[in-house]
């Protein structure tokens, strides 16, 4: 496992001893190589304790550094850490903080940093991208927005072969952009016409970039930014980070109004316009839209927001409502459209909202909302088994994570359940951080970092 990371690291995507993106090597999720610690919690032993300002990013690890976001007194601030000891070594302010429409569960500071094993570049909502070297030195700013997301932008930015990858899906102008990573200047950008809000973190496969969002998944070519393929028919909102074994992706996708009892066939705008839009200006407004058809949350779809649908809106409204909700496996290398060629198996029952799947030792973990969790045999989608974690029946935005046999689950409560690994698993320990938990632990030779509302955990087997 350890020389397979080091391949990996290549191409960018991280070295053995080293979490350098959200979510681990490739966004994976998986550590293996050495002991980790059977508890978690803030009664346990650990190695340090860190007080941190506000932020809901997770941690990424190089070999001497932690980075972080955070924010404070309506500014942002990027955070370099020491490894070892815990120790803040510097703390830098972004040079703008311009506040954005956001859902009140995001956050100023709830994108991950990302790290080519010494630099560190981090993304705001309200300034865009900026890079520093491990002692906190600015390399450069790129900045970015104002964003048209509807609950705010949340996804992190990627590094692989000298660039720095930033999906930026929102209901105006969802566009890829690809920076030169030493000097932060644009080298393409690809539109993605057909994707509104979405929040999800993309991952590697060989040469290309594989990028989650509104209604499919696309693989592009990391040096052009040109489409290679496509996957149709996915949900319309999606947080969750797609997961590589080898050729294989897996992915779940699950927003609400597209469980398949909630599926509603909306009429073509022409038609609505025919029947329903009383003062003839080509648009619907809401007193136009007849009940059965009207959105629970018309901002949502408004994404102009000038108080009317266009045909535009109109049709985001229609894919919403058609949209499907599911788990998925698919085979990697093909080109064009393979929804109907390379999708393997699909799985609609018991979904997660924002946690990742975890793909570990041949198993496939899946954690929703009230501790429900489901393992899932990963060549055929087969449920293995279903039960809910114990003392943790909450909410969970925190991804799974595994190492040396364990899998460790965090709820937004910080309650922490760790599981032996295995399709038919079995719970060795409960804690609690008594506090709240939405970043997602970072897992390095042997050592577990875990950001709570206000602080950085270390632990590690002692």
């Amino acid at each position: 496992m350890k020389l397979l990371l080091v391949a990996i690291g290549v191409i960018g995507l991280g070295t053995a001893g080293e979490w350098p993106r959200f979510r681990g090597p490739n966004g994976s999720g998986v550590a293996d190589g050495a002991a980790l610690p059977a508890e978690l919690g803030a009664d346990k032993p650990f190695v340090w304790k860190t007080a941190l300002m506000k932020g809901k990013s997770s941690p990424v690890v190089t070999s001497s550094r932690i980075f972080l976001t955070g924010h404070e007194g309506g500014k942002l601030f990027t955070i370099g850490l020491d490894r070892k000891t815990g120790k803040i070594l510097w703390t830098r302010e972004a040079p703008g903080a311009r506040e954005e429409k956001r859902n009140a569960l995001n956050d100023p500071a709830a994108p991950s940093a990302v790290s080519d094993g010494t630099n560190v570049y981090v993304f705001f909502a309200g300034f865009g991208l900026l890079s520093y070297t491990a002692d906190g030195v600015e390399r450069w700013r790129t900045a970015m927005g104002p964003f048209s997301n509807f609950h705010g932008m949340g996804a992190s930015p990627v590094y692989a072969d000298g660039k720095v990858f930033m999906i930026v899906d929102q209901d105006l102008e969802a566009h890829l952009l690809a920076l030169d990573a030493a000097t932060g200047k644009p080298v393409w950008k690809t539109m993605r016409p057909e994707a509104v809000h979405s929040f999800s973190t993309p991952v590697i496969y060989k040469n290309q970039i594989i990028v989650p969002g509104s209604y499919q998944m696309v693989g592009y070519e990391q040096a052009t930014g040109k489409e290679v393929w496509r996957v149709r028919g996915m949900t319309y909102q999606v947080k969750s980070v797609p997961v590589v074994d080898g050729d294989i992706l897996y992915f779940n996708g699950w927003a609400p109004g597209a469980e398949p009892a909630e599926k509603l066939i909306m009429p073509d705008f022409p038609e609505m316009l025919e029947k329903y839009d009383a003062n003839k200006d080509g648009k619907l407004a809401k007193t136009e839209v007849p009940k059965p058809l009207m959105p629970g949350n018309w901002d949502m779809q408004d994404l102009d927001k000038d108080g009317v649908y266009s045909a535009r809106d109109w049709e985001v409204y229609q894919n919403r409502r058609r949209a499907n909700n599911f788990a998925m496996a698919m085979k990697l290398g093909g080109t064009g459209d393979v929804s109907q060629t390379h999708v393997m198996w699909k799985y609609e029952k018991s979904l997660p909202d924002v946690p990742s799947v975890l793909v570990y030792r041949n198993v496939m973990y899946m954690v929703r909302n009230g501790g429900i969790l489901q393992t899932l045999d990963p060549a055929t989608g087969e449920m293995k088994k279903q039960g809910r974690l114990p003392n943790a029946l909450e909410e969970y935005y925190a991804s799974p994570v595994a190492g040396d046999g364990k899998v460790y689950f965090i709820s937004r409560m910080g309650n922490v359940t760790v599981l032996e690994a295995g399709a038919n698993w079995g719970v060795r320990s409960s804690g609690t951080f008594d506090e709240e938990v939405f970043a997602t632990p970072a897992i390095a030779d042997g050592h577990m970092w875990v950001r709570t509302a206000t602080a950085l955990y270390d632990f590690a087997v002692r």
